[in-house]
């Protein structure tokens, strides 16, 4: 960790305090950010999460985004979106330039999606060996709608996360797995009704974290009750050839062949990488 710190001090980047709880993975120490100052767009925040024995970085979040530091999540001009995505197309050039060609999905060039439901996005992955992983992602919307209990807002950030990858192994369906899973789901459902995005992703896989931005959370949240869960099944399930640890939870006061399920895909670390509300026929 030393030598990020040191790279931190060379680059000008001040020790950052934001709001808001701090969560740390098991076995880490407390994650420590820093904030570099940016012209055109948000100054840059940088999370480096690290082991508690030896100080190994684990992972290290890059953020660029209005809201670090303007609550009121108000719509942005073109040329700050523009700067936005300048500032993206370089990330992804040299970061092809060291690890290859990405697997990319979205476009950032049609300027009119700014102003449309789904935004402006684009993301792109690169995988330079088996045990580690680059993601990177876009959204720019100057969107916003308030209907009942949906409220979307402005959103324009940029969000790039190294992460070491641990091999894989193989789900099970033992009971410390399912009683991990059901920690991680309950964590979740916690910070999701306090409202808590930030706090959320910490039980969210980083394979799906940078996609749940705040209208994603918002709309979910209006999607589930206030009432307590059970497990209702447990399986094995298969998705474009990887197994997943699948629990479907009803509500509490449910009948025994539950109307309404709660479908949570898990990954080898027993984080949330897919999430669906479901009603049984």
């Amino acid at each position: 960790m030393k030598s990020f710190i040191d790279i931190e001090k060379r680059l000008g980047g001040k020790l950052y305090q934001g709001e808001g709880d701090i969560i740390i993975p098991g076995g880490m120490e407390t994650p420590l950010t820093y904030r570099r100052t940016e012209q055109g767009i948000p100054d840059l925040l940088v999370t480096y999460t690290f082991s508690k024995v030896d100080s190994l970085v684990h992972s290290i979040d890059y953020e660029w985004d209005m809201i670090n530091f303007d609550r009121t999540k108000k719509k942005q001009p073109l040329n700050v979106q523009k700067a936005f995505i300048k500032k993206y197309q370089s990330l992804a050039d040299q970061i092809s330039t060291k690890h290859g060609n990405s697997e990319k999905k979205g476009e950032l060039s049609d300027l009119t999606k700014i102003d449309l439901k789904a935004g402006l996005k684009r993301s792109d992955e690169w995988k330079p060996n088996d045990s580690s992983s680059v993601s990177l992602y876009a959204v720019f919307s100057n969107y916003s709608e308030e209907k009942e209990n949906i409220k979307i807002q402005p959103t324009n950030r940029i969000w790039l996360y190294v992460t070491k990858v641990k091999k894989p192994t193989n789900p099970e369906l033992s009971a410390k797995s399912i009683q991990a899973a059901k920690k991680s789901y309950d964590q979740f459902i916690l910070k999701l009704r306090a409202g808590e995005l930030e706090n959320a992703k910490a039980f969210i896989s980083p394979q799906i974290r940078s996609q749940v931005t705040q209208t994603v959370f918002d709309q979910f949240k209006t999607t589930i009750k206030p009432e307590a869960f059970r497990v209702y099944t447990e399986s094995l399930q298969q998705v474009n050839g990887v197994d997943y640890l699948m629990i479907q939870y009803a509500y509490e006061s449910a009948s025994e062949d539950p109307k309404e399920v709660i479908r949570v895909l898990f990954d080898k670390e027993n984080l949330i990488i897919g999430i669906q509300p479901r009603t049984m026929k």
